[in-house]
């Protein structure tokens, strides 16, 4: 789930830095580990030693399980806690279905997607137009991330003429989306990837995407999102281990 992930403390930046990788999967490996041990005790013999027991004739025994109900809820938030999204807003701890949700009050457009024919994909939504070629730059770090986004014009990525850019765009046209802009992309009801069914972009390579949103207390670090099951982190800014997915809004 995505809003495990967002349990952030402020951190100093004197402090000895950390890989985010570690930060965002602390909270799932705690998770699995309670899973592991309710399962063990939802055993045969972990139910024996657990919960209530008759004894009808004296030699048979019938064990008395708990409430399916009540067991499914411990699982969806066993800690019943509140969860929230990247920017702190409460929200739905089992929460399963696309993100703009959340974001838009309006209907979700069908089909949501248009492929343009240029190498471009345009969110019928938000109106923003996104690259189609996912893969069109290599890891950077988040400087470098902008600065190759800003550099993005007509004929770029590949030879491949249904990737190959194509609508007539200049240099400063493209920009790094922005935490929100990502984020309204992602379906938490899909993996591999976390986005809507009916998305035409190409394939998404392991790892994450940089957004252009810096944290508010730590400039030194930038907001990221992995695509493949849409959980949201943050990363070093001076990290080469992003990948680029440019944005731009339709010329006026």
């Amino acid at each position: 789930m995505v809003i495990k992930m967002h349990r952030f403390s402020f951190r100093s930046s004197k402090k000895k830095k950390t890989s985010s990788i570690i930060e965002c999967i602390g909270s799932s490996l705690i998770f699995s580990l309670f899973v592991m041990h309710y399962l063990h005790l939802s055993s045969p013999n972990g139910i024996a030693n657990n919960s209530l027991s008759e004894t009808p004739n004296g030699n048979e025994v019938r064990v008395v399980s708990p409430e399916p109900d009540a067991e499914l809820a411990d699982i969806v938030n066993p800690f019943k806690s509140t969860c929230y999204d990247w920017e702190g807003h409460s929200m739905p701890c089992d929460f399963k279905r696309p993100y703009a949700e959340l974001l838009f009050d309006k209907t979700i457009p069908e089909p949501r997607f248009i492929d343009n024919k240029n190498g471009t994909v345009t969110d019928s939504l938000t109106g923003l137009i996104w690259l189609k070629n996912t893969q069109c730059f290599g890891m950077m770090d988040w400087e470098g991330a902008k600065r190759a986004a800003k550099s993005l014009k007509d004929g770029d990525c590949g030879s491949d003429p249904a990737l190959i850019l194509s609508d007539g765009s200049s240099a400063g046209d493209w920009r790094l989306p922005t935490m929100n802009e990502l984020c309204a992309l992602i379906d938490y009801s899909r993996r591999n990837p976390a986005l809507p069914p009916d998305q035409l972009f190409s394939d998404f390579p392991p790892g994450y995407y940089w957004s252009a949103t810096v944290l508010d207390y730590h400039p030194g670090m930038a907001w990221i999102v992995y695509i493949e099951s849409g959980t949201t982190c943050y990363d070093d800014i001076k990290n080469h281990a992003g990948h680029i997915w440019p944005v731009r809004r339709p010329k006026e």
